[in-house]
């Protein structure tokens, strides 16, 4: 008189596995095909912008020169990226400090590991300098950082509290834009949603299953030729197998790659160290079919890929 895949209500159960694994695994491989850019100190936009300077947040949770975003988010700090013909992500050698090697303020360089006036940590998700003290407003606050294109986001992260933000290499824009990356979504974008269809079918005599789960992939952009790529990128990973992570078992070990600020944590495990380090069970992506192309505006294209995931369980 027990209940089956589940032995305690605060762990992570398979809905919830699923979409977790979805999320590294795409997020993991697209950075394998060069989904980044880098951006260089004083690297100027086609207008003469520097892409490199930063400016305050309009995170009201921050005091005035605490915070400075970039004018992308969701920066790289995983290292061992190696794509031919293209210079890697910008990140540092050390592993103690994943993630970028530090700040310039007033043209002045302060490494990761600075102490004192300038000690800051990085947001990498939300593309941010976080000083532990904030700075004068005026300062000229610069980094050296590699930002990713396409965007692999939960779809819980697109509700209409938020907004999309277009045209986002055209720095003249920003001046305009108040709204804090937290509210933002950049595109192009990928949303991955948990859908509520399951099925099941007998794997073995007496117990085990093989279960059905659909998942709908959002792909989102600003032109139809990029919303088309999108769209291929995840139909085209028809009958793939994925080899999933544990997020239980992370959890009970603390192997977190990123501490509750969402800054890397000392060592921190990229998506292949964790399958490696906390083996869960295998998915393959089944019945991959494209369900909605859409025009829903002049700047905004979107399309739905409908998959069905199929995870074997044995013991349940």
């Amino acid at each position: 008189m027990t209940f089956k895949g589940i032995d305690n209500i605060l762990e992570a159960t398979l809905n919830n596995e699923i979409q977790d694994n979805l999320i590294e695994y795409f997020d993991w491989n697209l950075l394998q095909k060069a989904n980044y850019f880098n951006i260089n100190l004083n690297e100027q936009s086609y207008s003469g912008d520097d892409y490199s300077l930063l400016r305050q947040t309009n995170n009201p949770t921050f005091l005035d020169g605490e915070a400075w975003d970039g004018f992308r988010k969701n920066w790289v700090w995983q290292s061992g990226i190696s794509v031919d013909g293209y210079e890697p992500p910008i990140v540092g050698s050390d592993e103690s400090i994943p993630g970028i090697s530090g700040v310039y303020v007033n043209d002045n360089f302060y490494p990761s590991d600075t102490t004192g006036e300038y000690a800051h940590n990085v947001d990498y998700f939300n593309g941010r300098i976080v000083f532990d003290n904030p700075i004068p407003t005026g300062s000229k606050v610069q980094a050296e950082y590699s930002y990713k294109y396409i965007n692999i986001v939960y779809a819980a992260s697109v509700p209409w509290i938020r907004e999309f933000y277009f045209n986002t290499l055209d720095l003249s824009n920003r001046s305009s834009i108040d709204i804090p990356p937290e509210k933002q979504i950049q595109l192009p974008a990928i949303a991955i949603e948990i859908v509520p269809r399951r099925t099941f079918k007998p794997y073995q005599l007496g117990c085990g299953q093989f279960i059905y789960t659909d998942v709908l992939f959002h792909c989102i952009a600003e032109d139809d030729m990029t919303r088309n790529k999108l769209v291929d990128i995840i139909s085209l990973q028809n009958d793939s197998i994925i080899e999933m992570f544990d997020s239980n078992s992370i959890a009970k070990s603390g192997d977190f790659p990123l501490n509750n600020f969402g800054y890397p944590v000392s060592g921190a495990l990229t998506y292949p160290e964790l399958i490696s380090k906390h083996p869960g069970n295998s998915l393959v992506l089944r019945d991959m079919n494209v369900q909605v192309i859409d025009m829903v505006n002049s700047n905004l294209h979107a399309g739905v890929v409908r998959a069905t995931t199929e995870i074997i369980i044995p013991d349940l």
